[in-house]
């Protein structure tokens, strides 16, 4: 059914939220309308005229005074001229699934499952394409695409009616198709799943911001029990906190500039250099609105593993105003962030079963000498030569991970934009 949204004088109702539980029940939100009050009848006769269904929020009572003499009472839920009405001063999820649909949902008979991929990195129409063959009106698959700034949330409809089997196939299929994309299967964010992952492997990370000020472990504390694993954030927003607090040279920032990858690239050292942390990440870069400092909207997120002994620099350039630029920034160091911690886990997954495998090997018996005639030695001829003495070990040096020359596992990139792995002495910001 096709459901037209009236917001008198002020909007509660969020159409991203609306849409998805619609869609997710075989239902569509076509309109969304806000009216003053003065404006109202003629408001709900254009509803009336487009779609099955009208919800009104915002100024109720202004709703209610223009029908006092339609409506004998206040009701919720009303029918008039065929088409249900509901009522309601906050229009939120909760009203939506529990009051509003399940009205909706008494004039069909068919019954849905739906499957919810939590995507990053990919336009609509990349995912379209990822999901081709089942992008077609004979498909048993319906498909709504929802989007939040650089991600995109995916639900798969499907008919309950359709045989178990065919459902567990469907499921594997869309499973398969969007791994390379998909964070989560459930409604969480991506600060949530990254918190996941680094509380279930028991990983400590460590953040160094200059470009995004603040707002990367804003991200990070955001959700409950980020003491957890988050050990600190520092803010070194001038040359002389960089310097002072993480340890970066003078001499880099003068020759390479603070906006580069030579900078980010010792911001993350400096973190690592303290042996305490599993991870360090550090951003830097020109958010604007000044083009002093670099590029605008240039931006260097460096990410260090310290089992790994590397960190890995990455280029972003970011089109849009400060906040914007800021809030990308935050989201490709998340992105950027999870898909190494996915790269870690299935690491330490094959490690484990390396091990595992060398632990199941039976242990081979010792071979008896074989008695043989010890021969007269021949008298040396060479005086023994002594081995040279072992070196000694020298200081481990972190050094930028290099990307790896061969296909690699997916072909996800960080979120929409291209970004490039730079090396810390490559100083070209543009």
């Amino acid at each position: 059914m096709k459901v037209g949204f009236l917001s008198v004088e002020y909007q509660t109702v969020d159409p991203r939220t609306a849409k998805m539980a619609l869609f997710d029940n075989c239902h569509s939100a076509d309109l969304f309308v806000t009216a003053e009050v003065g404006e109202i009848d003629g408001a709900v006769n254009m509803l009336r005229a487009a779609c099955d269904a009208i919800v009104i929020d915002g100024n109720v009572d202004a709703f209610y005074d223009a029908y006092k003499d339609t409506l004998a009472h206040r009701p919720d839920h009303f029918e008039l001229d065929g088409k249900l009405h509901s009522v309601a001063a906050k229009v939120d999820s909760k009203f939506l699934t529990e009051k509003f649909i399940p009205l909706l949902n008494k004039k069909i008979k068919k019954r849905y499952a739906v499957m919810v991929f939590k995507t990053y990195g990919k336009s609509q129409d990349e995912l379209k394409a990822l999901l081709k063959e089942y992008m077609t009106k004979k498909s048993k698959v319906q498909f709504g695409f929802f989007d939040d700034f650089l991600e995109c949330e995916v639900h798969a409809r499907v008919s309950t009616g359709i045989a178990k089997e065919d459902m567990n196939d469907i499921s594997d299929r869309l499973v398969e198709l969007l791994r390379g994309c998909t964070y989560a299967y459930e409604d969480i964010t991506i600060n949530e799943r990254v918190a996941q992952i680094l509380r279930a492997e028991g990983l400590k990370i460590k953040i160094a911001e200059s470009f995004t000020g603040g707002a990367l472990g804003a991200a990070f504390t955001s959700v409950a029990g980020a003491s957890e694993y988050l050990m600190e954030d520092v803010v070194t927003y001038s040359v002389a906190s960089k310097n002072k607090r993480l340890g970066v040279p003078f001499e880099t920032i003068a020759a390479k500039g603070v906006v580069s990858g030579d900078t980010a690239y010792n911001m993350a050292l400096g973190l690592m250099s303290s042996g305490d942390c599993d991870i360090a990440i550090a951003t830097t870069g020109n958010a604007g609105p000044s083009v002093q400092s670099g590029t605008l909207g240039l931006c260097y997120v460096a990410l260090g593993i310290t089992s790994q002994k590397s960190i890995a620099v990455i280029k972003y350039t970011f089109n849009g105003d400060r906040d914007y630029n800021i809030k990308s920034g935050v989201k490709n160091a998340m992105f950027l962030l999870y898909e190494s911690l996915i790269s870690y886990k299935r690491q330490k997954k094959q490690r484990e079963a390396m091990a595992a495998a060398q632990a199941q090997q039976p242990i081979q018996p010792m071979q008896q000498p074989v008695q043989q005639p010890i021969p007269q030695q021949q008298p040396m001829q060479q005086p023994v030569q002594y081995a040279q003495p072992m070196q000694q070990p020298q200081a481990v040096q972190y050094a930028p991970k290099q990307p790896v020359q061969q296909a690699p596992q997916h072909t996800t990139p960080i979120a929409p934009f291209a970004p490039t792995i730079v090396s810390p002495n490559d100083g070209n910001d543009n």
